[in-house]
Parts: structure tokens; C-alpha cells; sequence
């Protein structure tokens, strides 16, 4: 059961991860393109893409070796046959829950911005020439765009992925009831 909830933890950061790369991908128009992960469906590529960096960054900061000592300080803290979850604790994952939203806002926030000024340029352009073909134009432009500021921000998404597993960390300490 311990090992059950440490999973659904952070199993929240994927989704969240998952989350914003989806609304990048709707916003760059890659979302047809599509990739099939066998933990969360059917995912744009981006969304698969920012995925494989968050694993890597929890493998990077340690994650699995702070998962056993975790693993191992619960059966201290929590011995076998004693009560395994109060009702706070439990309160605490479902207000944890929320961080899916809230990290993938934090992901993909700058990416949505920058692109959305884009698409109000690409409308101003249409606007002036109505004989450019916006299709022709604004999809090239989109993911050009898309993927050049994916390149510059890719360290301040790298960031806010390294803060996601760190607050999951201290939600699996709060949950167990570890500190």
C-alpha cells in the first residue's frame, strides 16, 4: 500500500508533464501528431518528448535512490500491522492532485504566451493581405517558432520539472508522515 501511494505521487508529475506538453503541441498545431505510450495513451510528441526529459531528470536528481530510502524510513515509521493513513493524509494526496494542473500551467505558461503573440501577429498579417494564405504561412511559422523557443526554453522547463520532483518528494515525506 505505502509503495501503491509513493507511485500515485508521483505519478502525478508525469501527468502534469504529460498535461502541458499537450497544450504546447495544440498550441504549435503538432498535436496529430501522435505517439502511443503504453502509461498514458495516445500523446502528442511533445507531450512524449517533455516525458523522457522529466524521467531523466528524476533519475538525474537521485529519485529512485530517494525512493528506497523513503521505502525503507516507512517501515520505521510505520511498522507492520500499525494504522497505515489518517484522514490528513489522505486530504494531502487529494490536494496534491491539483498539482496536475498547476505544474502543467507552470510548463507550458511561457511556450502558450510566445506563441499566442505569434498567432496575433500571423492575424494582423492576414489581416493587411487577404490573399495570404494563412494555412500556408501560419503552420510553418507556428512550429518554426514552436520549436525554436522549445530549444531556449528547454532550461527554465527543465527547472519547473526538477521543482515538480522535489514537491512530490516532500508530499510522499508529508503523506507517510516521514517530515
Amino acid at each position: 500500500t505505502i509503495g501503491i501511494l509513493m507511485g500515485l505521487i508521483l505519478q502525478v508529475v508525469l501527468a502534469a508533464v504529460a498535461t502541458g506538453g499537450q497544450a504546447i503541441a495544440g498550441s504549435m498545431g503538432l498535436s496529430m501528431a501522435q505517439m502511443i505510450d503504453p502509461n498514458l495513451g495516445n500523446v502528442p510528441v511533445v507531450a512524449s518528448f517533455l516525458v523522457i526529459l522529466a524521467s531523466l531528470i528524476f533519475l538525474g536528481l537521485g529519485g529512485h535512490v530517494l525512493l528506497l530510502e523513503l521505502l525503507i524510513q516507512s517501515f520505521e515509521m510505520l511498522p507492520i500491522g500499525q494504522g497505515l493513513l489518517s484522514l490528513n493524509a489522505v486530504g494531502a494526496l487529494l490536494g496534491w492532485s491539483s498539482m496536475i494542473f498547476l505544474g502543467a500551467v507552470l510548463l507550458a505558461l511561457p511556450m502558450l504566451v510566445i506563441l499566442l503573440a505569434v498567432n496575433l501577429g500571423l492575424g494582423v498579417v492576414v489581416r493587411a493581405a487577404p490573399t495570404l494564405n494563412i494555412f500556408a504561412v501560419g503552420f510553418p511559422a507556428m512550429i518554426l517558432v514552436g520549436m525554436l523557443m522549445l530549444y531556449v526554453l528547454m532550461g527554465a522547463i527543465g527547472g519547473r520539472m526538477q521543482w515538480l520532483w522535489s514537491a512530490a518528494f516532500a508530499q510522499v515525506r508529508t503523506v507517510l508522515g516521514l517530515g
